[in-house]
C-alpha cells in the first residue's frame, strides 16, 4: 500500500512539474475584433476615418481583414460628406522576432462604397474622391508592411507602425 501511495505521489509530482514547464507562447492564429481611427489632409480638405472590424489569422499564414470604414470629409469650404465602405482584405502574414509582416492580396481585395451622404457639398466631387480613395487603397494593398509586434498575449495582439514623418500608429486586436 505504501509503495502504491509513493508511486501515486511521484506520478502527481511529475505531472505537475511537466505541466509547469510545458507552457507555450501565445500564437497569432485566431479571431480578433478591433477599432481603429486616423485622419489625413487632402487638397480638398480633411478626412477623418474610423473603422470597426474583425481580423482572422490562420495557421497557413493567410488572414482575413473585414471592416466597416466610415470616412468623414470636411471640405475646405466647410461642407461635409460621409462615405461608408465595406472593406474586405484577404491577406498574407508572417512574424520574424518582433517584426510582423502583413500584405493584402490584390486580386481578392474589395472596398465597396455602400453609403454616401453630402451636407451642402459638391456631390460629383464627393463621388470622385470616394472613387479615388478606393483606387488608392486598392493600388497599395499588396505592398508588404513591416509592423512592430508590440504585444501578443492570449487576449490581444498589438502592432505599431512608424511613418516616415516620425509619428507612430498603433492597432489593438482583441481575441475572441
Amino acid at each position: 500500500m505504501r509503495s502504491k501511495l509513493l508511486l501515486l505521489l511521484a506520478t502527481a509530482f511529475f505531472a505537475v512539474s511537466c505541466n509547469n514547464t510545458s507552457k507555450t507562447e501565445p500564437q497569432v492564429e485566431g479571431h480578433y475584433t478591433y477599432q481603429h481611427g486616423w485622419n489625413y489632409d487632402i487638397d480638398e480638405g480633411n478626412i477623418d476615418v474610423h473603422e470597426t472590424g474583425t481580423m482572422d489569422f490562420y495557421k497557413d499564414s493567410t488572414a482575413l481583414d473585414s471592416a466597416r470604414q466610415v470616412y468623414k470629409v470636411t471640405f475646405n469650404d466647410g461642407s461635409k460628406a460621409t462615405w461608408v465602405f465595406n472593406y474586405v482584405s484577404p491577406s498574407l502574414w508572417h512574424v520574424e522576432g518582433e517584426d510582423f509582416y502583413f500584405a493584402g492580396v490584390e486580386e481578392t481585395f474589395r472596398m465597396e462604397l455602400i453609403e454616401s451622404t453630402c451636407e451642402d457639398c459638391n456631390e460629383e466631387l464627393s463621388k470622385e474622391l470616394a472613387q479615388k480613395t478606393v483606387e488608392g487603397v486598392s493600388g497599395g494593398i499588396a505592398r508588404e508592411i513591416k509592423f512592430h509586434l508590440a504585444s501578443l498575449t492570449e487576449k490581444e495582439l498589438v502592432w505599431s507602425y512608424t511613418y516616415s514623418d516620425g509619428h507612430t500608429d498603433t492597432w489593438k486586436f482583441y481575441r475572441e
